[in-house]
């Protein structure tokens, strides 16, 4: 990290900041995954404004005007929260990540501002825990800015004190995680208001029972596990109506031997994995073609986790 010298500008810093599926059923609002989607940023600086600017947006980051300057404002975050004075910066992204689509665009925005700031600090910077629990304030949940963070498999658990401790459970080197988007979009709020205030007791031991076979078929790439792993009645079912073609997306991925098939994190994409990558092609074709009988015109990738966290980059 470098060591700023306040009144004059330091070499440009560039971060790249990995996209997260979340939840992957019963994992709700604690479980993310890395995925090989990037949001790349750059600041330069500090200049002479009286707030940051938003320069170069590229790729999706162009849709980022409709955001809540999330970046800028998880900039200002991490230097209040280290005790330094306001610096203003400019910030080019370039972003292949979706908004609204469930793979952590928010999260990796914070995540950006977060770990840019941090390089600016220098030595004064914050630890990976600290840096989390401003993006899980920020964010309101620990699931996505906690994977684009750490990188791999994360599962973020706000403590009593306000700490949050991350466990970082392995993901089969084989695992390969077919995901699929159309033209509609879910916002978070959209989806959290769909959400029933309360659940019959046995909905939610069979859903908290599911999570250790969910982690345990994530490390294994146990087909059986991770099916038995992924059900869900917390969320998904409620969240499913809004997302057309959604369910059968879902259904026909499984009828072709998906180990798992789920919403990615709250919508509007959805995620299915298996180990072998002609099977995981063929699903995120089939998954895309039902998206687009309902939707349009749909987008599909195959994607392997990504386990190296948020970094800079030269």
């Amino acid at each position: 990290m470098i060591t700023p010298i306040r009144g004059e500008p330091c070499p440009a810093l560039r971060v790249r900041v990995p996209a997260s599926t979340s939840n992957l059923g019963p994992g709700f609002d604690q479980l993310g995954l890395a995925l090989e989607l990037f949001l790349d940023a750059e600041a330069h600086g500090p200049l002479d404004l009286a707030e940051h600017r938003l320069g170069t947006l590229e790729g999706m980051a162009s849709d980022w005007v409709l955001e809540d300057n999330l970046l800028p404002r998880a900039f200002d975050a991490c230097l209040e929260k280290a005790g330094a004075p306001p610096a203003h910066f400019e910030f080019d992204v370039q972003s292949s990540i979706p908004l609204r689509r469930g793979l952590g665009s928010s999260g990796a925005a914070i995540t950006a501002g977060l770990i840019l700031a941090n390089e600016w600090l220098g030595e004064r910077g914050l630890s990976l825990v600290e840096l989390a629990t401003l993006g899980f304030q920020l964010e309101g949940h620990t699931d996505n800015s906690t994977a684009s963070l750490f990188g791999g498999c994360t599962l973020g658990i706000p403590l009593e004190d306000s700490q949050l401790r991350v466990l970082q459970p392995e993901v089969h080197p084989d695992l390969l995680f077919a995901v699929a988007w159309g033209p509609a979009e879910v916002a978070t709020a959209q989806a959290r208001a769909v959400l029933p205030s309360a659940l019959p007791l046995d909905e939610v031991v069979r859903h908290l029972q599911r999570l250790p076979l969910l982690l345990e078929g994530l490390a294994s790439a146990d087909a059986e596990a991770l099916r038995a792993g992924s059900w869900d009645r917390l969320h998904s079912p409620f969240r499913l109506p809004l997302i057309p073609g959604a369910g059968s997306a879902l259904a026909a991925a499984e009828s072709e031997g998906a180990f798992l098939a789920t919403i990615s994190g709250s919508g509007s994409a959805v995620i299915a994995a298996h180990d072998q990558r002609e099977v995981a092609t063929r699903l995120a074709a089939t998954m895309a073609r039902e998206l687009a009988a309902a939707q349009g015109d749909s987008v599909s990738h195959v994607l392997r986790p990504y386990r190296r966290g948020a970094h800079r980059i030269p």
